[in-house]
């Protein structure tokens, strides 16, 4: 009976280790501890239910550097006011990404996609070789056309192959996307999309997108290229901010491989911060701070518990 129990006991603390290896924004596991005293005695289960929140932080001066010489002890982290205890901490170059790049290629983009063309070849040379990333398109249907696991031809083919034609699905495309790369092992999960932002062919709804991203870790990067007064930016930037991303823009006679160089840039010099709390339904706001600093602190902001 013994031997049973202790069986089960070490079947479940691996399926745990295997759960916080995904290293979701809330990763929820029910810890089930078998405490195994002598059969004279008794035996007792014991179950606690936690949160793992994973906060991705850029910290920068006031002239727009990046600060990247802080430790654990100089971040305050409050969940909804309270004060937390930082248990996940490490620094920008230790920690592995995976990213999406998601190309919209509906009918508006005609003029654009030789530019998203150039940009992807020059973003996905110039990644550590540890990361990885896979490329979607999002016209009238969502197709994945790459992962980093096939071979450089493949993305060319694959790149070579983009037509602008059609209606956007771009809420399916992020969830397709989102959903996707929530399954790396990589704790740092980013998306970066190209795209006026106009949705007219989705088949879920705006605030189903929102809630996504409130419960992941994605970091959510628009790259809108063209005349800024067709870009929906009002969706665009409340998406990305929501997830501690941004928008970026981009004027169609300037190149994009700077602005992508920028987003890899910040990818490499983010806080990657991690802190327990019980398992709680509804919504919950974060707040970091590093006092007696002059910094500026993007990161996310809240996120949607259960």
């Amino acid at each position: 009976m013994k031997s049973k129990l202790l069986e089960i006991a070490n079947w479940n603390l691996c399926s745990i280790r295997r759960s916080a290896m995904k290293q979701l924004p809330i990763l929820e596991f029910s810890v089930l501890v078998c405490l195994l005293l002598p059969p004279l005695i008794y035996g007792q289960t014991l179950k606690v239910d936690v949160n793992l929140v994973n906060v991705f932080a850029t910290v920068k001066d006031d002239r727009g550097n990046f600060i990247t010489d802080l430790s654990k002890d100089d971040f305050r982290v409050y969940d909804d006011d309270q004060l937390q205890d930082v248990r996940v901490f490490e620094k920008q170059d230790k920690v592995e990404s995976s990213v999406a790049l998601l190309v919209d290629t509906s009918g508006s983009m005609i003029d654009i996609i030789p530019y998203v063309r150039r940009g992807i070849r020059d973003f996905t040379r110039a990644l550590p070789k540890n990361d990885d990333f896979f490329l979607v398109s999002f016209g009238t249907t969502v197709k994945l056309l790459h992962t980093s696991k096939q071979p450089l031809k493949h993305l060319e083919e694959s790149l070579a192959g983009l037509r602008a034609w059609g209606t956007s699905s771009l809420y399916d495309g992020l969830l397709y996307s989102m959903e996707k790369i929530e399954k790396s092992d990589h704790p740092r999960k980013a998306l970066i999309a190209f795209t006026d932002g106009n949705d007219n062919g989705s088949t879920i709804r705006h605030d189903r997108v929102v809630q996504e991203i409130q419960e992941s870790a994605v970091l959510v990067y628009f790259v809108a290229i063209g005349s800024a007064v067709l870009v929906d930016s009002h969706t665009l930037e409340s998406l990305s901010d929501i997830s501690g991303g941004r928008t970026l823009y981009v004027p169609k006679q300037d190149a994009i491989a700077p602005v992508l160089e920028e987003v890899r840039t910040e990818l490499g010099r983010q806080y990657y911060i991690g802190y327990y709390v019980p398992r709680r339904a509804g919504f919950h706001h974060i707040r970091i701070e590093v006092p007696g600093r002059d910094v500026k602190i993007r990161a996310k902001t809240g996120y949607s518990g259960g």
